[in-house]
Protein backbone atom coordinates (compact mmCIF):
# COMPACT_ATOMS: atom_id res chain seq x y z
CA UNK A 1 0.00 0.00 0.00
CA UNK A 2 1.55 3.50 -1.27
CA UNK A 3 -0.54 6.62 0.49
CA UNK A 4 0.13 10.48 -0.32
CA UNK A 5 -2.17 13.03 0.56
CA UNK A 6 -5.54 11.70 0.61
CA UNK A 7 -5.05 9.01 -1.59
CA UNK A 8 -4.58 5.29 -1.02
CA UNK A 9 -2.59 3.14 -4.15
CA UNK A 10 -3.19 -0.29 -3.20
CA UNK A 11 -0.82 -2.77 -5.17
CA UNK A 12 -1.63 -5.80 -4.89
CA UNK A 13 -5.24 -5.51 -6.09
CA UNK A 14 -4.52 -2.56 -8.49
CA UNK A 15 -6.93 -0.11 -6.66
CA UNK A 16 -6.82 3.83 -6.47
CA UNK A 17 -8.86 5.39 -3.31
CA UNK A 18 -9.78 9.03 -2.24
CA UNK A 19 -11.19 9.07 1.28
CA UNK A 20 -12.57 5.56 1.03
CA UNK A 21 -13.88 6.26 -2.11
CA UNK A 22 -12.58 4.01 -5.24
CA UNK A 23 -11.75 5.73 -7.86
CA UNK A 24 -12.09 4.59 -11.57
CA UNK A 25 -8.64 4.76 -12.78
CA UNK A 26 -7.99 2.91 -16.19
CA UNK A 27 -4.80 0.08 -16.57
CA UNK A 28 -2.56 1.98 -18.17
CA UNK A 29 -2.90 5.51 -16.23
CA UNK A 30 -2.73 2.92 -12.97
CA UNK A 31 1.22 1.40 -14.28
CA UNK A 32 2.20 5.37 -14.65
CA UNK A 33 0.70 6.32 -11.17
CA UNK A 34 2.14 3.06 -9.57
CA UNK A 35 5.40 4.11 -11.27
CA UNK A 36 5.48 7.48 -9.88
CA UNK A 37 4.41 6.75 -6.50
CA UNK A 38 7.24 3.78 -6.10
CA UNK A 39 10.03 5.94 -6.64
CA UNK A 40 9.47 8.21 -3.79
CA UNK A 41 9.54 11.58 -5.34
CA UNK A 42 12.25 11.07 -8.11
CA UNK A 43 11.64 12.44 -11.38
CA UNK A 44 10.52 9.52 -13.67
CA UNK A 45 11.37 10.18 -17.41
CA UNK A 46 8.83 9.76 -20.00
CA UNK A 47 11.27 7.12 -21.79
CA UNK A 48 10.93 5.15 -18.39
CA UNK A 49 7.21 5.50 -18.36
CA UNK A 50 7.31 4.25 -21.68
CA UNK A 51 9.72 1.26 -21.37
CA UNK A 52 7.80 0.69 -18.05
CA UNK A 53 4.32 1.20 -19.05
CA UNK A 54 4.19 -0.45 -22.77
CA UNK A 55 6.96 -2.70 -22.45
CA UNK A 56 8.87 -4.13 -25.76
CA UNK A 57 5.90 -1.67 -27.66
CA UNK A 58 6.94 1.06 -30.05
CA UNK A 59 3.48 4.16 -28.96
CA UNK A 60 3.81 7.26 -29.43
CA UNK A 61 4.64 9.93 -26.69
CA UNK A 62 0.98 11.72 -26.77
CA UNK A 63 -0.23 8.19 -25.19
CA UNK A 64 1.38 9.28 -21.46
CA UNK A 65 -0.71 13.04 -22.18
CA UNK A 66 -3.62 10.96 -22.77
CA UNK A 67 -3.20 8.30 -19.62
CA UNK A 68 -1.92 11.45 -17.79
CA UNK A 69 -5.05 13.49 -18.58
CA UNK A 70 -7.04 10.83 -17.59
CA UNK A 71 -5.35 9.94 -14.27
CA UNK A 72 -5.31 13.84 -13.20
CA UNK A 73 -9.00 14.14 -13.54
CA UNK A 74 -9.55 10.85 -11.49
CA UNK A 75 -7.50 12.25 -8.52
CA UNK A 76 -9.86 15.29 -8.69
CA UNK A 77 -8.42 17.49 -5.92
CA UNK A 78 -5.08 15.78 -5.42
CA UNK A 79 -4.36 16.25 -9.61
CA UNK A 80 -1.85 18.91 -8.73
CA UNK A 81 0.42 15.83 -7.23
CA UNK A 82 2.25 14.80 -10.31
CA UNK A 83 4.20 17.76 -11.72
CA UNK A 84 4.88 17.79 -15.42
CA UNK A 85 8.87 18.75 -15.42
CA UNK A 86 9.23 20.24 -19.12
CA UNK A 87 11.41 18.54 -21.43
CA UNK A 88 12.42 15.94 -18.51
CA UNK A 89 9.70 13.98 -17.50
CA UNK A 90 7.13 13.80 -14.43
CA UNK A 91 7.37 13.80 -10.56
CA UNK A 92 4.98 12.71 -7.77
CA UNK A 93 5.22 15.62 -4.99
CA UNK A 94 3.66 15.34 -1.36
CA UNK A 95 4.59 11.66 -1.61
CA UNK A 96 4.40 10.41 2.78
CA UNK A 97 4.18 7.22 3.87
CA UNK A 98 1.20 6.60 5.72
CA UNK A 99 3.26 4.66 9.34
CA UNK A 100 3.89 3.86 12.99
CA UNK A 101 6.32 5.97 14.36
CA UNK A 102 10.04 6.57 13.30
CA UNK A 103 11.53 2.76 13.25
CA UNK A 104 8.45 1.23 14.39
CA UNK A 105 8.32 -2.73 13.53
CA UNK A 106 5.29 -4.70 11.82
CA UNK A 107 1.91 -4.44 13.58
CA UNK A 108 -0.09 -7.76 14.85
CA UNK A 109 -1.96 -9.69 12.85
CA UNK A 110 -5.19 -7.60 12.96
CA UNK A 111 -3.55 -4.72 10.94
CA UNK A 112 -2.07 -7.03 8.11
CA UNK A 113 -3.60 -6.98 4.72
CA UNK A 114 -3.48 -9.33 1.89
CA UNK A 115 -4.33 -10.11 -1.81
CA UNK A 116 -7.84 -11.58 -2.06
CA UNK A 117 -7.59 -15.24 -1.52
CA UNK A 118 -7.84 -16.59 -4.83
CA UNK A 119 -11.19 -17.71 -5.87
CA UNK A 120 -11.41 -21.16 -7.89
CA UNK A 121 -7.96 -22.59 -6.90
CA UNK A 122 -7.94 -25.60 -8.22
CA UNK A 123 -4.66 -28.55 -8.16
CA UNK A 124 -2.45 -26.56 -5.49
CA UNK A 125 -3.10 -28.49 -2.28
CA UNK A 126 -0.58 -30.29 -1.82
CA UNK A 127 2.03 -27.30 -3.50
CA UNK A 128 0.56 -25.35 -0.88
CA UNK A 129 1.35 -28.05 2.14
CA UNK A 130 4.90 -27.82 0.18
CA UNK A 131 5.52 -24.59 0.23
CA UNK A 132 4.57 -23.63 4.03
CA UNK A 133 6.60 -27.08 5.09
CA UNK A 134 9.57 -25.57 3.10
CA UNK A 135 9.32 -21.93 4.74
CA UNK A 136 9.45 -23.79 8.41
CA UNK A 137 13.10 -24.86 7.60
CA UNK A 138 14.30 -22.10 4.67
CA UNK A 139 15.20 -18.90 5.31
CA UNK A 140 14.62 -17.55 1.54
CA UNK A 141 12.37 -19.75 -0.44
CA UNK A 142 11.81 -18.77 -4.73
CA UNK A 143 8.92 -20.63 -6.23
CA UNK A 144 9.99 -20.35 -10.05
CA UNK A 145 8.56 -21.56 -13.05
CA UNK A 146 7.28 -20.24 -16.65
CA UNK A 147 5.00 -17.03 -17.25
CA UNK A 148 1.19 -17.92 -16.36
CA UNK A 149 1.75 -20.83 -14.10
CA UNK A 150 0.86 -19.94 -11.00
CA UNK A 151 3.37 -18.54 -8.75
CA UNK A 152 1.60 -15.99 -7.37
CA UNK A 153 -1.68 -17.32 -6.68
CA UNK A 154 0.29 -19.94 -5.50
CA UNK A 155 2.20 -17.47 -3.04
CA UNK A 156 -0.90 -15.81 -2.06
CA UNK A 157 -2.88 -18.90 -0.94
CA UNK A 158 0.79 -19.55 1.06
CA UNK A 159 0.52 -16.25 2.88
CA UNK A 160 -3.41 -16.40 3.56
CA UNK A 161 -2.21 -20.03 5.10
CA UNK A 162 0.49 -18.68 7.14
CA UNK A 163 -1.24 -16.00 8.14
CA UNK A 164 -4.27 -18.26 9.41
CA UNK A 165 -1.93 -20.35 11.35
CA UNK A 166 0.85 -18.62 12.73
CA UNK A 167 0.48 -15.22 14.99
CA UNK A 168 3.46 -13.15 13.39
CA UNK A 169 2.90 -10.85 10.42
CA UNK A 170 2.77 -11.58 6.62
CA UNK A 171 3.31 -8.50 4.78
CA UNK A 172 2.87 -9.15 0.65
CA UNK A 173 4.96 -6.92 -1.60
CA UNK A 174 4.26 -6.39 -5.46
CA UNK A 175 7.70 -5.84 -6.88
CA UNK A 176 5.99 -5.79 -10.94
CA UNK A 177 5.75 -1.74 -11.35
CA UNK A 178 9.04 -0.95 -9.65
CA UNK A 179 12.10 -0.77 -11.17
CA UNK A 180 15.09 0.34 -9.01
CA UNK A 181 16.52 -1.08 -5.69
CA UNK A 182 15.06 2.45 -3.75
CA UNK A 183 11.31 1.76 -4.74
CA UNK A 184 11.68 -1.87 -3.53
CA UNK A 185 13.02 -1.19 -0.13
CA UNK A 186 10.31 1.32 -0.08
CA UNK A 187 7.73 -1.08 -0.95
CA UNK A 188 9.27 -3.34 1.86
CA UNK A 189 9.11 -0.93 3.99
CA UNK A 190 5.69 0.24 3.81
CA UNK A 191 4.75 -3.41 3.28
CA UNK A 192 5.94 -4.07 7.06
CA UNK A 193 4.62 -0.58 8.55
CA UNK A 194 8.38 0.38 8.88
CA UNK A 195 8.26 4.46 8.77
CA UNK A 196 11.62 6.50 9.51
CA UNK A 197 10.19 9.83 9.39
CA UNK A 198 10.25 10.34 5.88
CA UNK A 199 13.78 9.65 5.14
CA UNK A 200 14.12 7.23 3.31
CA UNK A 201 15.31 3.91 4.42
CA UNK A 202 18.24 2.58 4.24
CA UNK A 203 19.01 -1.52 3.67
CA UNK A 204 20.89 -1.65 7.09
CA UNK A 205 18.19 0.29 9.36
CA UNK A 206 15.69 -1.65 7.23
CA UNK A 207 17.26 -5.09 8.36
CA UNK A 208 17.81 -3.52 12.07
CA UNK A 209 14.48 -2.70 11.89
CA UNK A 210 12.99 -6.22 11.00
CA UNK A 211 15.73 -8.03 13.08
CA UNK A 212 14.26 -9.91 15.84
CA UNK A 213 10.33 -9.73 14.96
CA UNK A 214 9.16 -12.79 13.59
CA UNK A 215 7.64 -11.67 10.01
CA UNK A 216 7.06 -13.56 6.40
CA UNK A 217 7.96 -11.26 3.72
CA UNK A 218 6.77 -12.22 0.42
CA UNK A 219 8.15 -10.79 -2.86
CA UNK A 220 6.14 -11.14 -6.00
CA UNK A 221 7.19 -11.06 -9.35
CA UNK A 222 11.16 -10.51 -9.05
CA UNK A 223 12.21 -11.77 -11.83
CA UNK A 224 12.30 -8.24 -13.89
CA UNK A 225 14.32 -6.69 -10.62
CA UNK A 226 16.44 -10.03 -9.88
CA UNK A 227 19.97 -8.23 -8.52
CA UNK A 228 18.34 -5.69 -6.20
CA UNK A 229 16.11 -8.59 -5.10
CA UNK A 230 19.17 -10.75 -4.52
CA UNK A 231 21.05 -8.51 -2.40
CA UNK A 232 18.04 -7.08 -0.40
CA UNK A 233 17.04 -10.23 0.50
CA UNK A 234 20.60 -11.57 1.39
CA UNK A 235 20.69 -8.46 3.78
CA UNK A 236 17.62 -8.51 5.28
CA UNK A 237 17.85 -12.26 6.23
CA UNK A 238 21.61 -12.11 7.83
CA UNK A 239 21.84 -12.63 11.53
CA UNK A 240 17.69 -12.32 11.46
CA UNK A 241 16.36 -16.44 11.76
CA UNK A 242 13.13 -14.98 12.82
CA UNK A 243 12.62 -13.51 8.78
CA UNK A 244 11.42 -15.64 6.15
CA UNK A 245 11.19 -14.63 2.65
CA UNK A 246 9.09 -16.21 0.20
CA UNK A 247 9.70 -14.69 -3.35
CA UNK A 248 7.94 -15.70 -6.63
CA UNK A 249 10.46 -15.00 -9.64
CA UNK A 250 11.25 -17.01 -13.28
CA UNK A 251 13.63 -17.40 -12.08
CA UNK A 252 15.98 -18.21 -9.09
CA UNK A 253 17.62 -15.25 -6.81
CA UNK A 254 20.91 -17.57 -6.26
CA UNK A 255 22.16 -16.71 -3.22
CA UNK A 256 23.90 -18.83 -0.10
CA UNK A 257 20.49 -19.34 1.95
CA UNK A 258 17.75 -19.77 -1.12
CA UNK A 259 15.89 -22.73 -1.50
CA UNK A 260 13.85 -23.35 -4.72
CA UNK A 261 10.61 -24.77 -5.80
CA UNK A 262 10.02 -25.70 -9.41
CA UNK A 263 6.58 -24.49 -9.61
CA UNK A 264 5.39 -26.98 -12.90
CA UNK A 265 1.70 -26.53 -14.29
CA UNK A 266 -1.16 -28.72 -13.95
CA UNK A 267 -1.94 -32.21 -14.72
CA UNK A 268 -2.97 -32.90 -17.77
CA UNK A 269 -4.75 -35.86 -19.73
CA UNK A 270 -2.98 -38.06 -21.89
CA UNK A 271 -4.03 -38.80 -25.95
CA UNK A 272 -5.93 -41.86 -25.11
CA UNK A 273 -7.62 -41.05 -22.04
CA UNK A 274 -11.16 -41.69 -20.97
CA UNK A 275 -13.67 -39.60 -20.46
CA UNK A 276 -13.42 -39.99 -16.28
CA UNK A 277 -9.36 -39.70 -16.83
CA UNK A 278 -9.72 -36.15 -18.62
CA UNK A 279 -12.41 -34.93 -15.91
CA UNK A 280 -10.25 -36.30 -12.92
CA UNK A 281 -7.10 -34.27 -14.48
CA UNK A 282 -6.83 -30.35 -12.49
CA UNK A 283 -6.12 -28.73 -16.04
CA UNK A 284 -9.75 -29.54 -16.94
CA UNK A 285 -10.95 -28.82 -13.85
CA UNK A 286 -10.25 -25.30 -14.05
CA UNK A 287 -10.78 -24.89 -17.65
CA UNK A 288 -14.32 -26.29 -16.91
CA UNK A 289 -14.85 -24.42 -13.65
CA UNK A 290 -14.08 -21.61 -15.55
CA UNK A 291 -16.54 -22.40 -17.85
CA UNK A 292 -19.44 -22.91 -15.89
CA UNK A 293 -18.78 -19.51 -14.12
CA UNK A 294 -18.99 -17.43 -17.30
CA UNK A 295 -21.39 -19.50 -19.15
CA UNK A 296 -24.12 -20.40 -15.84
CA UNK A 297 -23.79 -24.06 -17.49
CA UNK A 298 -23.34 -27.01 -15.07
CA UNK A 299 -22.66 -30.30 -17.13
CA UNK A 300 -20.74 -30.70 -20.86
CA UNK A 301 -21.70 -33.58 -23.09
CA UNK A 302 -18.49 -36.19 -23.90
CA UNK A 303 -18.36 -34.15 -27.46
CA UNK A 304 -17.13 -31.31 -24.88
CA UNK A 305 -15.17 -32.82 -22.40
CA UNK A 306 -12.88 -34.80 -25.21
CA UNK A 307 -12.38 -31.14 -26.36
CA UNK A 308 -11.54 -29.39 -23.29
CA UNK A 309 -8.88 -32.42 -22.53
CA UNK A 310 -7.58 -31.31 -26.01
CA UNK A 311 -7.23 -27.75 -25.04
CA UNK A 312 -6.01 -28.22 -21.69
CA UNK A 313 -3.05 -30.76 -23.22
CA UNK A 314 -2.37 -27.99 -26.01
CA UNK A 315 -2.37 -25.00 -23.68
CA UNK A 316 0.38 -27.70 -21.55
CA UNK A 317 -1.83 -27.32 -18.42
CA UNK A 318 -0.61 -23.20 -18.25
CA UNK A 319 -3.23 -21.70 -15.32
CA UNK A 320 -3.12 -18.51 -17.69
CA UNK A 321 -3.77 -20.26 -21.08
CA UNK A 322 -6.31 -22.44 -19.58
CA UNK A 323 -8.20 -19.11 -18.36
CA UNK A 324 -7.96 -17.16 -21.13
CA UNK A 325 -8.98 -19.95 -23.45
CA UNK A 326 -11.87 -20.00 -21.47
CA UNK A 327 -12.88 -16.51 -21.83
CA UNK A 328 -12.87 -16.91 -25.87
CA UNK A 329 -15.28 -19.73 -25.53
CA UNK A 330 -17.78 -17.16 -24.92
CA UNK A 331 -16.75 -16.01 -28.28
CA UNK A 332 -15.98 -18.91 -30.29
CA UNK A 333 -17.41 -21.95 -28.48
CA UNK A 334 -15.15 -25.08 -27.36
CA UNK A 335 -15.11 -26.40 -30.96
CA UNK A 336 -14.25 -23.25 -32.31
CA UNK A 337 -11.23 -22.68 -29.48
CA UNK A 338 -9.91 -26.40 -29.96
CA UNK A 339 -9.87 -25.39 -33.77
CA UNK A 340 -7.93 -22.17 -32.93
CA UNK A 341 -5.50 -23.02 -31.28
CA UNK A 342 -2.65 -23.22 -33.79
CA UNK A 343 -2.99 -19.43 -34.30
CA UNK A 344 -3.40 -19.09 -30.13
CA UNK A 345 -1.37 -16.08 -29.84
CA UNK A 346 -3.82 -14.22 -31.64
CA UNK A 347 -7.04 -15.70 -29.40
CA UNK A 348 -6.12 -16.30 -26.20
CA UNK A 349 -6.53 -12.70 -24.91
CA UNK A 350 -8.91 -10.51 -22.50
CA UNK A 351 -7.45 -11.37 -19.03
CA UNK A 352 -9.36 -10.29 -15.96
CA UNK A 353 -9.74 -6.21 -16.25
CA UNK A 354 -7.75 -6.11 -12.75
CA UNK A 355 -4.68 -8.23 -14.14
CA UNK A 356 -1.18 -7.04 -14.51
CA UNK A 357 -0.85 -5.90 -18.20
CA UNK A 358 1.36 -9.12 -18.96
CA UNK A 359 -1.12 -11.48 -17.28
CA UNK A 360 -4.17 -10.16 -20.04
CA UNK A 361 -3.23 -12.03 -23.00
CA UNK A 362 -0.51 -14.71 -23.74
CA UNK A 363 1.50 -13.20 -25.86
CA UNK A 364 2.10 -10.28 -23.52
CA UNK A 365 2.92 -12.93 -20.92
CA UNK A 366 6.02 -14.25 -23.49
CA UNK A 367 7.05 -10.73 -24.42
CA UNK A 368 7.83 -10.34 -20.65
CA UNK A 369 9.84 -13.13 -20.40
CA UNK A 370 11.50 -12.76 -23.68
CA UNK A 371 12.58 -8.87 -23.22
CA UNK A 372 14.19 -10.39 -19.90
CA UNK A 373 16.80 -12.14 -22.27
CA UNK A 374 20.24 -10.80 -23.36
CA UNK A 375 20.71 -10.44 -27.37
CA UNK A 376 22.29 -13.96 -27.89
CA UNK A 377 19.72 -15.95 -25.45
CA UNK A 378 17.07 -14.54 -27.83
CA UNK A 379 18.67 -15.23 -30.69
CA UNK A 380 19.25 -18.71 -29.38
CA UNK A 381 15.51 -19.02 -28.15
CA UNK A 382 13.62 -18.21 -31.62
CA UNK A 383 15.95 -20.58 -33.28
CA UNK A 384 14.72 -23.54 -31.14
CA UNK A 385 11.80 -22.92 -32.29
CA UNK A 386 12.24 -25.24 -35.31
CA UNK A 387 12.78 -28.36 -33.03
CA UNK A 388 9.27 -29.65 -32.07
CA UNK A 389 10.41 -32.59 -29.75
CA UNK A 390 13.48 -32.67 -27.68
CA UNK A 391 16.78 -31.94 -29.05
CA UNK A 392 20.45 -32.59 -27.42
CA UNK A 393 23.34 -29.94 -27.45
CA UNK A 394 24.83 -31.38 -30.33
CA UNK A 395 21.08 -30.83 -32.14
CA UNK A 396 21.08 -27.28 -30.87
CA UNK A 397 24.60 -26.18 -32.08
CA UNK A 398 24.13 -27.79 -35.32
CA UNK A 399 20.73 -25.75 -36.17
CA UNK A 400 21.30 -22.55 -34.07
CA UNK A 401 24.66 -21.25 -34.02
CA UNK A 402 26.79 -19.22 -36.28
CA UNK A 403 29.45 -16.79 -37.00
CA UNK A 404 27.01 -14.36 -34.90
CA UNK A 405 25.99 -17.08 -32.05
CA UNK A 406 29.25 -19.03 -30.98
CA UNK A 407 28.73 -22.25 -29.43
CA UNK A 408 29.93 -20.86 -26.33
CA UNK A 409 27.13 -18.55 -26.39
CA UNK A 410 24.66 -21.22 -27.42
CA UNK A 411 25.90 -23.11 -24.34
CA UNK A 412 25.09 -19.96 -21.80
CA UNK A 413 22.14 -19.06 -23.61
CA UNK A 414 20.56 -22.73 -22.89
CA UNK A 415 21.24 -22.19 -19.20
CA UNK A 416 19.90 -19.05 -19.16
CA UNK A 417 16.40 -20.07 -20.76
CA UNK A 418 16.42 -23.33 -18.63
CA UNK A 419 17.15 -21.09 -15.60
CA UNK A 420 14.19 -18.54 -16.45
CA UNK A 421 11.71 -21.33 -17.46
CA UNK A 422 11.71 -20.76 -21.18
CA UNK A 423 12.84 -24.03 -21.90
CA UNK A 424 12.65 -27.55 -20.28
CA UNK A 425 15.22 -30.26 -19.42
CA UNK A 426 15.67 -33.62 -18.59
CA UNK A 427 18.68 -36.22 -18.08
CA UNK A 428 19.04 -39.95 -19.73
CA UNK A 429 21.95 -40.31 -17.26
CA UNK A 430 24.59 -37.61 -17.97
CA UNK A 431 22.52 -36.89 -21.57
CA UNK A 432 20.26 -33.65 -21.51
CA UNK A 433 17.58 -33.24 -23.64
CA UNK A 434 15.94 -30.31 -23.81
CA UNK A 435 12.55 -29.25 -25.54
CA UNK A 436 9.59 -25.97 -25.19
CA UNK A 437 6.32 -26.51 -24.56
CA UNK A 438 3.96 -26.09 -27.36
CA UNK A 439 2.66 -22.67 -26.42
CA UNK A 440 6.66 -21.47 -25.86
CA UNK A 441 7.34 -23.18 -29.43
CA UNK A 442 4.80 -20.81 -30.96
CA UNK A 443 5.93 -17.84 -29.62
CA UNK A 444 9.20 -18.80 -30.31
CA UNK A 445 7.95 -19.60 -34.05
CA UNK A 446 6.58 -15.62 -34.37
CA UNK A 447 10.06 -14.16 -33.66
CA UNK A 448 12.24 -16.16 -35.69
CA UNK A 449 9.76 -15.15 -38.53
CA UNK A 450 9.66 -11.54 -37.28
CA UNK A 451 13.45 -11.83 -37.59
CA UNK A 452 13.18 -13.07 -40.99
CA UNK A 453 15.44 -16.05 -39.87
CA UNK A 454 12.93 -18.69 -41.10
CA UNK A 455 14.41 -20.12 -44.24
CA UNK A 456 17.89 -20.01 -42.86
CA UNK A 457 16.88 -21.49 -39.60
CA UNK A 458 14.73 -24.67 -41.73
CA UNK A 459 17.59 -25.03 -43.94
CA UNK A 460 20.15 -25.76 -41.20
CA UNK A 461 18.17 -28.26 -39.60
CA UNK A 462 16.62 -29.94 -42.82
CA UNK A 463 20.59 -30.59 -43.59
CA UNK A 464 21.05 -31.35 -39.57
CA UNK A 465 18.55 -34.76 -39.73
CA UNK A 466 19.62 -35.27 -42.80
CA UNK A 467 23.01 -35.95 -42.01
CA UNK A 468 21.68 -37.21 -38.93
CA UNK A 469 19.47 -40.07 -40.78
CA UNK A 470 22.52 -41.11 -43.00
CA UNK A 471 24.81 -41.79 -39.53
CA UNK A 472 22.14 -43.14 -37.48
CA UNK A 473 19.91 -45.13 -39.34
CA UNK A 474 23.27 -47.13 -41.59
CA UNK A 475 24.87 -48.07 -38.32
CA UNK A 476 27.59 -45.05 -38.72
CA UNK A 477 29.53 -43.60 -35.34
CA UNK A 478 27.44 -40.78 -34.17
CA UNK A 479 27.01 -39.14 -30.67
CA UNK A 480 23.02 -38.84 -31.61
CA UNK A 481 21.03 -41.91 -30.31
CA UNK A 482 20.80 -44.39 -32.31
CA UNK A 483 17.68 -44.39 -34.72
CA UNK A 484 16.27 -47.92 -34.71
CA UNK A 485 12.98 -48.85 -36.04
CA UNK A 486 10.06 -48.75 -34.04
CA UNK A 487 12.37 -46.65 -31.56
CA UNK A 488 10.61 -42.95 -29.74
CA UNK A 489 13.56 -41.09 -31.01
CA UNK A 490 13.41 -42.40 -34.53
CA UNK A 491 9.63 -41.38 -33.81
CA UNK A 492 10.35 -38.34 -32.59
CA UNK A 493 12.98 -37.26 -35.55
CA UNK A 494 10.89 -38.18 -37.91
CA UNK A 495 7.80 -35.61 -37.01
CA UNK A 496 10.27 -32.95 -36.43
CA UNK A 497 12.15 -33.91 -40.10
CA UNK A 498 8.78 -33.92 -42.02
CA UNK A 499 7.94 -30.48 -40.36
CA UNK A 500 11.31 -28.84 -41.13
CA UNK A 501 10.89 -30.22 -44.45
CA UNK A 502 7.63 -28.53 -44.60
CA UNK A 503 9.24 -25.33 -43.57
CA UNK A 504 11.95 -25.41 -45.94
CA UNK A 505 9.78 -26.05 -48.59
CA UNK A 506 7.59 -22.83 -47.58
CA UNK A 507 10.38 -20.77 -46.00
CA UNK A 508 11.43 -19.05 -49.65
CA UNK A 509 13.26 -20.15 -52.84
CA UNK A 510 16.09 -22.08 -51.99
CA UNK A 511 14.47 -25.42 -51.60
CA UNK A 512 17.95 -27.35 -51.74
CA UNK A 513 17.68 -28.32 -48.16
CA UNK A 514 14.39 -29.51 -48.48
CA UNK A 515 14.33 -31.43 -51.52
CA UNK A 516 17.99 -33.19 -49.80
CA UNK A 517 16.14 -34.15 -46.59
CA UNK A 518 12.85 -35.70 -48.32
CA UNK A 519 15.07 -37.57 -50.03
CA UNK A 520 16.74 -39.19 -46.88
CA UNK A 521 12.90 -39.19 -45.51
CA UNK A 522 12.14 -41.46 -48.01
CA UNK A 523 15.11 -43.87 -48.19
CA UNK A 524 14.92 -43.91 -43.79
CA UNK A 525 11.42 -44.98 -44.24
CA UNK A 526 11.84 -47.84 -46.52
CA UNK A 527 14.96 -48.91 -44.11
CA UNK A 528 12.69 -49.46 -41.75
CA UNK A 529 9.98 -50.89 -43.48
CA UNK A 530 7.72 -47.69 -42.78
CA UNK A 531 6.99 -47.59 -46.28
CA UNK A 532 7.15 -50.08 -48.94
CA UNK A 533 8.56 -49.42 -52.44
CA UNK A 534 7.62 -50.45 -55.70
Amino acid sequence: MIKFGHIEIDMSTRVVRRRDEVLRVGSRAFDILALLASVDGRLVTKNELMDAVWPDTVVEENNIQVHLSALRKALGDERDCIVTVPGRGYRLMQRRVAALSPGSPAPGKAQRKLPAFPTGLVGRDAAIVQVCSALDSAPVLTLTGAGGVGKTTLSVAVAHRIAEEHPEPVCFVELAALTDRQAILASIAQACHVSFDGEFPSIDRLAATLADNPCTLVLDNAEHVIPHVAAIVETLTVGNPALRVLVTSREPLRITKETTIRIGPLDVPAHDATEQEILAQSAVQLFLGRLRALLGKACFDRTETLMAGEICRRLDGIPLAIELAATRVLSFGIEGVCRRLDDRMSILTGGYRTALPRHKTLRATFDWSFALLDPGAQALFRRLAMFGGGFTLEAMCAVACDSGLTIGAAIDGIGELVEKSMVNVSFDGPVATYWMSESTRAYALEQLQTENETQEIASRIARYFASRFEAGVRGTRTNSPQLTKGSSDLRQALDDARAASDLAFSAGDDQTAAVELTSTLTGVLLDCSLIEGS
